[in-house]
């Protein structure tokens, strides 16, 4: 895939395998977006860190890290 185009709405469908995949709406082509994780879901510091420090700048990661931690807490 390319870049994308703009002003165009993509679908994203996940199959059977757990494999995400994204097309153009109206179209049939489409492209591996995302899969199956392979890896522990586990962070090491140098990502947490990371990834808080990218929250800073974008409010959809900080909301998301947000609702992580207030579940987190709320179970705990």
């Amino acid at each position: 895939m390319g870049s994308l185009e703009p002003g165009k709405n993509i679908v994203y469908e996940k199959d059977d395998k757990g494999d995400i995949w994204g097309r153009y709406h109206g179209e049939s082509e489409r492209w591996q977006v995302g899969g199956t994780v392979e890896r522990s879901y586990f962070l090491d510091y140098a990502e947490w860190r990371d990834m808080t420090e990218m929250a800073e700048h974008n409010p959809n990661l900080k909301s998301l890290i947000d609702k992580a931690l207030n579940t987190y807490r709320l179970m705990k």
